[in-house]
């Protein structure tokens, strides 16, 4: 009785440690950092970009996250947004502080939307990434967000 209490205990651990198992990696992070470190390697070894910043982060549902960042007036800046192997479009909205009021910039939807932009002045910049539709049957995916422009030490 003893021996069939503990078989039954043992199969019941091993069970409920595969199931969150299986869990914690239907949502890893290995896909967009294997897709951020190559578009990465791409953009500063072949299109002499500087990334001033990637955020990388979990999208849940219709879930939005937002990223704020200055631009400096001297630079053309692209912000480009991807999902993971779950996210097949996303949507990413730019909006401007000036004079102490947020003002839409521009928007685009896509499965890697990519937008330019050109401050002209050091205003405060608000990007909102949404995911727009996940792949079959997902609910979760990550995404990365990267803005760079022209290395001037490339020039």
């Amino acid at each position: 009785m003893k021996s069939n209490f503990f078989l039954l205990l043992l199969i019941s651990i091993l069970f409920f440690h595969a199931n969150s198992t299986l869990a914690q990696s239907a949502t890893t992070m290995q896909d967009i950092l294997e897709t951020v470190t190559e578009k990465a390697v791409y953009l500063e070894d072949t299109k002499d970009q500087e990334i001033v910043n990637i955020s990388i982060d979990l999208l849940v549902r219709r879930g939005e996250k937002v990223l704020y960042r200055y631009l400096d007036p001297s630079f053309e800046y692209y912000v480009i947004a991807f999902g993971d192997r779950r996210v097949s479009s996303l949507t990413l909205k730019v909006y401007r502080k000036h004079d102490g009021e947020w003002e839409f910039v521009t928007e685009k939807s896509d499965s890697s939307p990519q937008i330019m932009l050109l401050p002209n002045s050091n205003d405060q910049y608000e990007f909102i990434i949404t995911v727009d539709k996940f792949v079959e049957d997902e609910m979760a995916g990550h995404y990365a967000i990267m803005i760079y422009h022209k290395d001037p030490l490339k020039d």
